[in-house]
């Protein structure tokens, strides 16, 4: 009987404590806009709008505590998968180019080093600029002779070959790209010395010491020679 009058009393007081957390527990509001654009606020949240961006509020303090955004649909959530998935990537693609610069950077002994790597940089552009304009020259020399000799036939009432009118329209597509890749060398040429600059700032930064490094050790110097070791005059 005793036993049984003490599971009743640890049952009680279990229920008791249950009861009391549920009280002390804030009731929660929700605010939420319906199908139809109007705001609606509820201590319940209906099914049609479990899937809506939703506030949810403390109902004692009247203060926000959880911002809900909506449900993704299907195509939503593959679309921000796929955007995730590409700014992971391109996070660790940056990374990877932010190491592979230190280690170049951290390469050079001084600045006089890196200038001169870079100078190298300069003058293989220019190269590749001068090859290109050097090929746009001989293309356009080779499509004025073309149109020349189409000009005279239709002068002289003869017809164009179609190969030749084929080759002219060939050769001034080819000269309209190398055209458009000497204007995107020639901004990269522009830009090469904003790059240096950069660099030039991380080398500092790399080779500067850091904070809180021990002073190198400097040698000590000789005692000087006392009365009692002095050489006997």
């Amino acid at each position: 009987m005793v036993r049984k009058l003490l599971s009743f009393a640890v049952i009680s007081a279990v229920l008791a404590a249950g009861l009391a957390g549920a009280q002390d527990k804030p009731k929660k509001l929700y605010r939420w806009v319906d199908k139809d654009g109007k705001v609606q606020f509820s201590d319940t949240l209906p099914a049609e709008a479990v899937d809506q961006a939703r506030t949810e509020i403390n109902a004692k303090s009247g203060m926000a505590t959880a911002q809900v955004e909506r449900a993704l649909t299907a195509e939503e959530r593959v679309a921000k998968e796929k955007a995730d998935a590409e700014r992971a990537l391109a996070e660790k693609d940056a990374e990877q180019a932010r190491m592979t610069e230190e280690a170049m950077i951290a390469s050079f002994q001084t600045e006089e080093d890196l200038k001169r790597s870079f100078q190298v940089r300069v003058e293989l552009m220019q190269q590749t600029l001068d090859a290109i304009e050097a090929g746009i020259g001989s293309q356009r020399a080779s499509l004025s002779a073309l149109l020349g000799q189409a000009a005279e036939a239709e002068l002289a009432g003869q017809p164009v070959m179609s190969k030749q009118t084929t080759t002219i329209q060939e050769l001034h597509s080819e000269m309209v790209k190398q055209q458009q890749m000497l204007v995107l060398k020639q901004g990269e040429l522009e830009h090469l010395d904003q790059e240096l600059v950069r660099l030039i700032e991380r080398f500092r930064e790399l080779k500067a010491p850091r904070s809180g490094s021990a002073p190198a050790a400097t040698p000590a110097e000789p005692a000087a020679e006392t009365g009692a070791d002095a050489p006997a005059g």
